[in-house]
């Protein structure tokens, strides 16, 4: 199981300004294992309960709210993470288990007896959630990501462009899917850190006027749900 519990900050930014930015940051961080070639792919499968409690917290600013999802970076990949992401404030705790595709798919499918399986705290926490909340799968969400990190004080940087999502089309590991762009030429930048933000990072932040917001791309991601049953 993975544990991280930091700040996190949230802006939009202009696609223009982002790669200004990318060019600033690639001097001063490195890159995660993931983006050394440029954006890589992040797609994630997103649980609500049958009353769609997350999404309504997330739309009311309720203080404490969670989200529970499964995320891949490949289709044809054999394990997925399976993450409860929790928020107090301007504080966020993101628990992961890695699961076999095999169980990904049963999750998938509503079939969370299977979580027992693993000796993991988390595993018997997202069970009792997915079961008792009558969770079931409410949004497929995609991105290009790139990541810039530095290790003091878990500095993560994220620039995510081309966010697309799906009500339809719930089967994380489908490749063909009619995807609703949401994000346009806007591009979402995250700043994560634990303790404090090293003053460099905070100097370029600076110069480029940004105003912290809360995106959620979950809840952005329910156009459907959101004209239609709301």
């Amino acid at each position: 199981m993975l544990s991280v519990t930091r700040s996190e900050l949230k802006y939009w930014i202009s696609y223009q300004d982002s790669l200004l930015l990318q060019d600033e940051m690639a001097k001063l961080l490195s890159y995660d294992s993931y983006s050394e070639n440029g954006f890589y792919r992040v797609k994630s499968l997103y649980f609500d309960s049958i009353n769609n409690i997350d999404y309504m917290e997330k739309l009311a600013g309720t203080e404490k709210r969670k989200k529970i999802r499964l995320r891949i970076y490949d289709e044809d990949a054999d394990f997925a993470k399976l993450e409860l992401k929790q928020k107090e404030g301007a504080y966020q705790q993101k628990k992961s288990l890695l699961v076999t595709k095999e169980v990904a798919k049963k999750l998938m499918a509503g079939e969370y007896g299977c979580l027992l399986d693993y000796p993991e705290e988390i595993a018997a926490r997202l069970y009792e959630l997915l079961v008792l909340g009558a969770y079931r799968p409410a949004a497929l969400i995609e991105y290009d990501r790139r990541a810039f990190v530095y290790k003091e004080y878990s500095t993560r940087i994220t620039f995510d462009k081309n966010v697309r999502s799906s009500e339809l089309s719930l089967d994380l590991y489908e490749k063909d899917i009619s995807w609703i762009y949401r994000t346009n030429e806007k591009v979402i930048l995250e700043v994560k850190y634990n303790g404090k933000l090293w003053m460099p990072i905070q100097k370029i932040l600076e110069k480029y006027n940004l105003f912290n917001v809360s995106i959620g791309k979950y809840a952005n991601g329910r156009p459907l749900y959101e004209q239609y049953m709301i």
